[in-house]
């Protein structure tokens, strides 16, 4: 009986995860500033399974101030949220209102559906509350470029306060910490509650390429702030990594780690290598080749013989070619290569694990003794109670 059971309550519990219930709400967020007294209506639509039961509710604390025209549904359908605000909301700031869609379950059956759970899905309202005063929210954004590019700067200012503010917009530029620029905006007035989009764009001509950061300083009587960080990039592909240490032997593989220094695609990168010390050229390979994609990092392998090389230091040059927008370009670099015989490193790897199994024997050896003497001290008390 316990069996037939547990049989059932597996075959309902797979049953139960591979159906999976469909449910849907729109639209999505909705957001109004407070005004005394506001009132809206809001259609949504539900999609769900067909017959599908489900419940409608509202949570956060202006809930009270929200009417729903059906509080249930029986699979997809409509229903309209009434929201009538109140003359005066206390605490400032963002209020969001949740509306909740869920699927009802019967707790009490198994067989035919998952066990215990129930979608649940949300849609928000969020309603804006003026703080006192004046107060401000900002936010800037930006995107990288290559030498020469311009970059365009969205500055975000939102007037959250009762009154109406004057506004001095402006965004230094910084390079390592150190500021080298200032883009300026003509000061404006922002009434309470309204959002502007302020645009400014960085000639990057003069520019080397690097890594910098946009500072967003607005000055309103108080001050708000924001940053962006940004990159401005050339057509270059530097090494980043690469194999330090090479196993005299046939085939070996050499790996390059590269990473694009450029704000678009690079097609066909791919690495000449070739091995020399002071007297002898020995060996020449490419690796494989690869594409790019804007300020990217990715390991390219070639394989050469290993043979001819005996232990010791090698200089390496190690010369990169790759394409970007049809324009052919290549840099090299001469690194130093290890060549090590496998069999040195074999009994290094014999010592490093005898060194290790050392170690252990000791450590045990400690827990043993300490063990012993324990039971050799609890032993002596043992007999002198019994004498």
């Amino acid at each position: 009986m316990k069996k037939r059971f547990y049989l059932v309550f597996l075959l309902a519990f797979i049953i139960g995860i591979s159906v999976v219930s469909a449910l849907g709400v729109s639209p999505g967020l909705k957001k109004y500033n407070f005004q005394p007294g506001f009132e809206t209506e809001i259609e949504y639509r539900v999609f769900a399974n067909t017959g599908q039961e489900l419940e409608i509710y509202v949570i956060g604390d202006l809930k009270d101030y929200v009417e729903l025209s059906k509080k249930s549904l029986i699979g997809s359908g409509k229903f309209i949220a009434r929201i009538k605000l109140p003359e005066s909301i206390e605490k400032p700031g963002k209020h969001r209102i949740a509306i909740g869609v869920r699927e009802v379950k019967d707790e009490e059956l198994v067989a035919g559906g998952a066990i215990g759970t129930s979608v649940t899905i949300y849609t928000s309202i969020d309603i804006y509350v003026p703080y006192p005063g004046k107060y401000l929210e900002i936010s800037l954004e930006g995107h990288d470029a290559n030498v020469g590019e311009p970059i365009n700067f969205i500055l975000d200012i939102i007037s959250k306060g009762k009154e109406d503010v004057m506004v001095i917009p402006r965004i230094e530029i910084y390079s390592q910490e150190k500021k080298i620029g200032n883009l300026l905006y003509s000061p404006r007035t922002i009434k309470s509650q309204e959002e502007v989009s302020l645009k400014k764009t960085l000639d990057t001509s003069n520019y080397n390429p690097g890594k910098y950061s946009a500072a967003a300083i607005v000055d309103y009587g108080g001050l708000a702030t924001d940053d962006f960080d940004f990159k401005i990039g050339e057509l270059v592909i530097d090494v980043v990594d690469y194999s330090k240490q090479v196993f005299i032997g046939k085939l070996q593989p050499f790996n390059i780690q590269i990473e694009s220094g450029w704000n678009d695609m690079i097609d066909g990168a791919y690495a000449e290598i070739y091995f020399f010390n002071e007297t002898k050229f020995f060996e020449k390979f490419k690796t494989t080749s690869t594409s790019l994609v804007p300020w990217e990092r990715k390991t390219i392998t070639g394989y050469f013989d290993s043979s001819n090389f005996t232990q010791g230091v090698y200089n390496a040059n190690i010369t990169l070619i790759y394409y970007g927008k049809q324009i052919g370009k290549s840099s090299s670099e001469i690194v130093e290569i290890e060549f090590v015989k496998a069999k040195s490193m074999s009994m290094w790897y014999l010592i490093g694990g005898a060194g290790l199994l050392i170690i252990i024997v000791l450590i045990v050896l400690k827990f043993v003794l300490k063990n012993a003497k324990g039971t050799k001290s609890k032993n002596k008390k043992t007999s002198k109670k019994a004498k």
